[in-house]
């Protein structure tokens, strides 16, 4: 999760820069997120009388860019965290509560009444969030077959200079069975738990988190007046 929020806020931080620095005519949304980040968001340094530190115009840009950036990509982490809780854990609760926790008690989509969930099914196809928990019977089996061949495959000598081929497991969501590995289900429970997932909860945290965006853009410079003030002290 650290690593995908690094990656995140490296990314917002360089479209905020785009848009902060485009010579375009801007548009009626670059307009309002200049002005709102200028009125709530704006990092002034040159209002303080650093000795030590050197502040350039980049700078004070780049501070701007990344604690925004930051806290919108702990809000989107957030957003993502709730919807993996309230959406996909629907799958988990599922097959919590038909206790499928083996092979023998697996299910199909359509049984557990989530056969209309695209999101569910988008997630098993090319998602990680539940597959780091949720088995399918059809697809180990077909997986043992296909580790098998390849096997047989590269002990054939004839086979030498030529590459195994993957042929990548394709999900029949009507037909094909579901469960947790009972070691697995507990902390599947625990991830995918609803609990402190409400909207209401996450609007909230919106509001908090811009909040205290706004909060260090204010104080950083007079944070950086104290540093400076410290090591000049040093230098005495």
């Amino acid at each position: 999760m650290l690593s995908f929020l690094s990656c995140l806020t490296m990314r917002i931080g360089q479209l905020c820069h785009a848009t902060l620095s485009s010579s375009d005519e801007p548009t009626l949304i670059e307009e309002l997120f200049e002005y709102f980040s200028e009125k709530y968001f704006s990092v002034r340094f040159e209002e303080y009388n650093y000795q030590n530190i050197s502040v350039n115009s980049g700078g004070l840009l780049s501070a701007q860019a990344v604690i925004i950036a930051f806290f919108l990509g702990l809000i989107i982490a957030a957003g993502i965290a709730m919807f993996q809780k309230r959406t996909l854990g629907d799958l988990v609760r599922a097959l919590d509560r038909e206790n499928a926790n083996e092979p023998g008690r697996a299910m199909t989509l359509e049984q557990l009444g989530l056969i209309r969930n695209s999101a569910i099914k988008q997630d098993l196809r090319h998602g990680t969030a539940l597959r780091r928990v949720v088995r399918c019977v059809e697809e180990q089996e077909y997986l043992a077959v296909m580790a098998e061949r390849k096997a047989a495959f590269e002990a054939n000598k004839e086979n030498i200079e030529k590459k195994w081929k993957e042929i990548p497991f394709q999900y029949d969501f009507y037909n094909h069975h579901f469960y947790i590995p009972a070691e697995l289900m507990f902390g599947a429970d625990v991830h995918f738990n609803k609990k402190g997932s409400n909207p209401l909860v996450f609007a909230f945290t919106i509001v908090l988190f811009v909040v205290v965006a706004s909060l260090v853009c204010y104080l950083l410079p007079e944070m950086l007046q104290l540093a400076d003030n410290f090591v000049g002290m040093l230098k005495g």
